[in-house]
């Protein structure tokens, strides 16, 4: 929504006591949104002017936006060109939807064109001979052009019929002013709880889906309970007949006897396998499977319980002022904490942070995790040597571990289990018992052009089954970064 002419007419006519009153600050809060501090006549005011798309509003403010993290490059101009200014006119285009604010400076006026036509709106600074200085935003006028240097031509008039639709609120200083602020108030905590609301609901929903194939997969783990006891009863027909088998046979048919009975059972071999090593390797997968039972229906209960309070949480989103930093609090706690903001482009001052968390093993080798998918990439790509060795939860998304090495060197059992605990606990892996950890030198790593983030080929690995140790992995978090900065080798 976006104000009328008539509208703006009516603001501008109620803010003539602010012409006199000199500049003290300008702001930029946004791309196409300022705030101008004014002091005069009418004592301390603060004027907000906003091009943003279907915000578009001129009025005094009782309420000024928050700063923005990294300040758009507009703020710049105008302290520029407005540092000190006065206020010298303020007025509107005659049936248009454009407001003209005319600064006097020693050096000559400056006039702020506020074009508050809605989605193409924009914020210009314009000098005493009608040249463009600067642009809030890019140009998205296909009909003039707007660019510093280049003359300044006002748009067609194009106004938005009807009459005012804001009361003028009885008891403030500015009445019309009071009215739209209030109004645009409430719609952008409209916009903001939509906001808080769509960036908590995806990672929920992303996590109720991988809740839901977690237990699918676990299901088909269960699923595999029955046909370890046919193993076991394989192996132990096997067992009795041994004697029967004859060596480098691929089946072999063999009589089992039952309460109700003989019966003919054909047993399928292996034939690089003798008799025995074919009923030994029955019973190990047998044991294998019935033990993992306990643990998938552990894991399964486990994995129910946070289903359902992910849909609880879900469910809580959508009431009518939903708690949200309770929500959100309680997302993060079951892994499904919101992606964090875009952050602000750095300063060409800064030093951007590694990729990679270091921790350490008890003999001082670096470990190195990456931070998310990008950042496995760039640790694997650019800073892992190809003498290091590199190690991932085989079959899981999770970060990818770098263990430090000197050249020719290789990691002592104390820290190649470090390394693996790491992998393992952040990654998907995490809260299993014996999840399976896959370690190569990084020479034998390879991201192939177009994959995914984070999605890498390896080679010439080995696998660990690592039991995992709550107290190991809690020394390694305490101790995060604590030996140096993980860029040598020990």
């Amino acid at each position: 929504m976006s104000l009328r002419a008539s509208e703006i007419a009516a603001v501008v006519a109620e803010l003539a006591p602010l012409v006199g009153a000199r500049l003290e600050s300008a702001r930029a809060h946004a791309e196409r949104l300022v705030t101008l501090e004014l002091r005069g006549a009418a004592g301390p005011v603060t004027l907000l002017v906003s091009a943003e798309p279907d915000l578009t509003r001129i009025h005094a403010a009782r309420w000024r936006p928050p700063a923005a993290e990294e300040p758009p490059p507009f703020q710049v101009a105008l302290r520029r060109w407005l540092g000190g200014a006065r206020l010298a006119a303020l007025q509107a285009r005659p049936g248009d939807r454009v407001v003209e604010l005319r600064f006097e400076r020693r050096e000559g006026p400056v006039s702020l064109v506020a074009e508050l036509t809605g989605r193409h709106g924009n914020l210009l600074l314009v000098d005493g001979d009608g040249v463009i200085r600067a642009l809030a935003g890019r140009n998205l006028s296909q009909r003039r052009l707007l660019a510093p240097g280049a003359p300044y031509l006002p748009p067609e008039p194009h106004d938005l019929a009807g009459p005012g639709r804001f009361a003028p609120v009885e008891g403030e200083p500015f009445p019309v002013s009071a009215a739209v602020e209030a109004h645009y108030r409430a719609r952008e905590e409209e916009r903001a709880l939509a906001e808080a609301r769509r960036r908590l609901r995806e990672p929920l929903r992303a996590a109720v889906e991988r809740s839901r194939r977690a237990l699918e997969r676990l299901a088909d783990e269960a699923a595999r309970v029955p046909a370890a006891d046919a193993d076991r009863a394989a192996a132990d027909l096997l067992k009795r007949n041994l004697h029967a088998v004859p060596r480098g046979a691929r089946e072999v048919r063999l009589t089992d006897w039952t309460e109700e009975g003989a019966r003919e059972v054909t047993l399928a071999l292996d034939p690089a396998l003798s008799p025995r090593a074919n009923m030994e390797r029955l019973y190990r997968r047998y044991k294998r499977i019935a033990e993992s039972a306990a643990r998938v229906e552990a894991r399964a209960a486990e994995v129910r319980g946070r289903l359902a309070a992910l849909q609880g949480l879900l469910a809580e989103l959508e009431r009518e002022e939903p708690p949200l930093p309770r929500l959100e609090r309680e997302a993060r706690r079951l892994g499904a904490a919101p992606r964090a903001p875009r952050p602000a482009r750095r300063r060409r001052t800064e030093e951007a942070p590694p990729p990679y968390r270091t921790f350490h093993s008890l003999a001082g080798v670096p470990i190195l995790v990456g931070k998310g998918a990008a950042e496995n990439d760039e640790l694997t790509v650019r800073v892992a040597r190809g003498n290091d060795v590199w190690l991932h939860a085989r079959g899981r998304p999770g970060a990818h571990v770098v263990i430090r090495l000197p050249k020719g060197g290789s990691p002592d059992q104390e820290t190649l289990l470090d390394a693996a605990h790491l992998a393992a606990h952040f990654s998907d892996a995490r809260g299993e018992t014996a999840p399976e950890v896959v370690y190569t030198r990084a020479k034998w790593v390879r991201k192939a052009r177009g994959a995914a983030p984070g999605a890498v080929t390896y080679s010439q690995e080995r696998a660990i089954a690592v039991r995992m140790e709550p107290p190991r992995v809690a020394r390694l978090l305490a101790a995060e970064g604590a030996a140096g900065d993980g860029e040598g080798a020990p």
